[in-house]
């Protein structure tokens, strides 16, 4: 049986809030997969992670930018989209229960994908219980308030004209708009002040508001974590990366493909101390 979401009628900066049940299974939280056209190692790596989440029978929570990119439905017919949609649908016929966020990559990924895999799909942020504590999940862009010209080209990608003229863009079309966005995105993070990608302490303090004690997100591929006003915050690396991601097993722990907990690498984010 699959998770079950429903409104909250909240919403965090803009992106909308749900409740999804957290039951007494074990738990994954992976994030930045951008498994690409080529599928590439990560999907050696998300093979096993679904392999063990199947074996447990567990809950897996993607929060956001599974695929490199994703902009139409017929992806889900041809090439790596297909293979990986096969691969989450086998882990959710063994029982294991997969919700999966938008990101900033595959913000179009649509009903087409449940309708596939059985996998929930979450367009915006997810409030769960997690290793015992209230939990918000989200992807992360959202906090990173500074990052004013992504902001704004955000609220425009999201208008739902231009989602439907995109999804109905032909395959190939698709793809080569969608790669010429991944680079001109890679050229802008590598230029300028790169505090502006981190997020605002006002933003975590909003995100806390929604009465949780945990938050969890990816986005920044910076694995840390710390505590602000409020709570506990834990940030995903990329999951293409090293194969890291979050599980449950007596509290929450970074852990490697084999399952072994990890130290936080970096430190906590500057400028949140008191936030």
């Amino acid at each position: 049986m699959n998770l079950t979401c429903s409104p909250t009628g909240l919403r965090v900066l803009g992106t909308e809030i749900f409740d999804v049940d957290g039951d007494e299974r074990p738990t994954i939280v992976l994030s930045d997969l951008h498994v690409p056209a080529d599928g590439g190692e990560v999907s050696v790596s998300l093979a096993k992670v679904l392999d063990d989440a199947a074996a447990q029978r567990a809950r897996v929570l993607v929060l956001g930018d599974l695929f490199d990119s994703y902009v139409t439905k017929r992806q889900l017919r041809a090439g790596v989209w297909q293979r990986t949609a096969a691969r989450f649908a086998a882990a959710v016929r063994a029982g294991a229960a997969i919700a999966v966020l938008h990101g900033n990559r595959d913000f179009l990924l649509g009903a087409e994908w449940t309708d596939t895999t059985g996998a929930l799909v979450v367009r915006g942020g997810i409030r769960t219980s997690l290793a015992g504590q209230r939990a918000l999940l989200l992807h992360g862009d959202e906090l990173c308030q500074n990052d004013l010209p992504y902001q704004r080209a955000k609220r425009w990608l999201r208008r739902p004209l231009v989602q439907a003229i995109a999804r109905r863009l032909p395959l190939g079309l698709a793809l080569h708009v969608a790669e010429r966005a991944r680079r001109r995105s890679q050229k802008v993070i590598r230029s300028g002040d790169q505090t502006r990608f981190l997020p605002t302490a006002a933003a975590l303090a909003a995100a806390f508001e929604c009465g949780v004690e945990r938050l969890v997100f990816g986005h920044i591929h910076r694995r840390c974590a710390g505590g602000v006003r409020g709570g506990n915050y834990w940030v995903l690396p990329a999951f293409d990366q090293e194969g890291v991601h979050l599980r449950t097993a007596g509290g929450l722990a970074f852990v490697d493909l084999d399952g072994r907990p990890l130290a936080v690498l970096a430190p906590p984010l500057p400028g949140l101390a008191g936030a």
